[in-house]
C-alpha cells in the first residue's frame, strides 16, 4: 500500500463530499481510514462500498479521552482520533486530512510527485503541506505559521508572497503529508486538544529535525461552515472558551524557556484573554456573556498556577 489517508469525522455530509473527491483521484493506490467519533451504525447513509475505504471508531477502544475534572465529557478529543487512525494505517506514506476539505482530481498524485521532487533538494525526509484556500474562492486562508510569539501569545502566520515554498514550524490540521514513520514516531499529545493539538504535533515534528514545508502552488480548499465572530476567534461556547485558554497555557508551559516564559507572563498572558474578552462583550448574547467570561478566565488562571495534568 502506497498511501494511507487518515480523516477524523463526525460521520455527516462532509464525509460524503470528501469521498466524492477521493473517487476522482488520478492516483489510485491508497486506503482511506475514517475515524468516526460516533457509533458506526449512525453513519450508514454517508458510507461507501469502496473496499479502499474503511470506517473505524475508538468508542470501544483502549484509548481514553484526555480531560480534567473541571471540564465536561463531550467525547473523544481530536488528538485521540488522529492517533487511532495513524496507528491503524498500513501505507508507506500518510496523509492527514480534515473532512471539510475539497481538492482537485490530481491532488494525491501531486503530493507524491512533489515529495519525489523535493526529497533530493532537502536531502532528508520532510512533511509537506499545501496552501489552504477558503472554500472555492481561491482566497488564501492560511499558509501556516513560521513560529510561536510568546509576547503576543499566538502563532505567527506564514506568508509566501512570491516564494515557491518556505519552511514552517507549525500548522493547523489541513492536509499533512509525510512518510508514515514520522507521524507514527511523533503522534499527537493526547493531553492537548482544540487548536493547540495541531500546533503541538507539528512543532514536535519540527523539533525532532524533520523539515516542514508549505508550497504556494499546492492547494486544498477548506469548506468550513459560516462562523460568527466568536467562533472565528475559537470562542464559540463556554466549553470552547475554556479549552482554548487551557491548552494555550499547557503549550507555553511545555515549550517556553525562561526568557520566553517571562515575555509571556509579562505581556501575552493577559493580552490574549483581554482581546477575547472584548469580543465576548461585543458579540455574545446577554445570556451567555458571563459564562463565557468565567470559562475564559478559569481556563487561563487555573492552568497558569497548577501543575496538575489531565486524568
Amino acid at each position: 500500500m502506497k498511501l494511507s489517508i487518515v480523516i477524523p469525522t463526525r460521520g455527516d455530509q462532509n464525509m460524503k463530499n470528501i469521498i466524492e473527491c477521493l473517487y476522482h483521484q488520478t492516483f489510485k493506490d491508497f486506503e482511506v481510514i475514517f475515524v468516526v467519533d460516533k457509533h458506526l451504525k449512525d453513519i450508514g447513509e454517508f458510507t461507501s462500498q469502496d473496499k479502499r475505504i474503511q470506517y473505524i471508531t475508538n468508542l470501544n477502544s483502549s484509548f481514553r479521552t484526555q480531560r480534567d475534572d473541571k471540564e465536561p465529557m463531550i467525547g473523544w478529543n481530536a488528538s485521540t482520533l488522529r492517533n487511532y487512525g495513524i496507528k491503524s494505517a498500513i501505507g508507506e506514506f500518510i496523509l492527514l486530512m480534515d473532512d471539510d476539505e475539497l481538492f482537485e482530481d490530481n491532488y494525491l498524485e501531486k503530493n507524491i510527485s512533489l515529495r519525489s521532487h523535493y526529497r533530493p533538494i532537502i536531502k532528508k525526509d520532510f512533511v509537506l503541506t499545501p496552501t489552504l484556500m477558503y472554500r472555492k474562492t481561491w482566497h488564501i486562508q492560511n499558509q501556516w505559521f513560521s513560529h510561536f510569539n510568546y509576547r503576543l501569545s499566538r502563532p505567527i502566520a506564514q506568508i509566501l508572497w512570491e516564494k515557491e515554498r518556505d519552511y514552517v514550524q507549525m500548522y493547523s490540521g489541513n492536509s499533512l503529508f509525510a512518510p508514515a514513520y514520522i507521524f507514527k514516531d511523533v503522534l499527537f499529545d493526547e493531553e492537548l486538544d482544540f487548536v493547540y493539538e495541531d500546533l503541538d504535533f507539528s512543532y514536535r515534528i519540527h523539533r525532532a529535525g524533520y523539515p516542514i514545508i508549505v508550497l504556494r502552488d499546492l492547494h486544498i480548499h477548506h469548506m468550513e461552515r459560516e462562523k460568527n465572530k466568536l467562533e472565528q476567534a475559537r470562542v464559540g461556547n463556554q466549553h470552547a472558551a475554556y479549552r482554548k485558554a487551557k491548552h494555550r497555557m499547557l503549550f507555553v508551559k511545555k515549550y517556553g524557556n525562561m526568557i520566553d516564559t517571562l515575555k509571556f507572563y509579562l505581556l501575552g498572558f493577559r493580552g490574549q484573554p483581554l482581546w477575547l474578552m472584548i469580543k465576548i462583550l461585543r458579540y455574545a448574547s446577554w445570556a451567555t456573556k458571563i459564562n463565557l467570561l468565567k470559562a475564559l478566565w478559569k481556563g487561563t488562571f487555573y492552568w497558569a498556577y497548577t501543575k496538575k495534568k489531565d486524568s
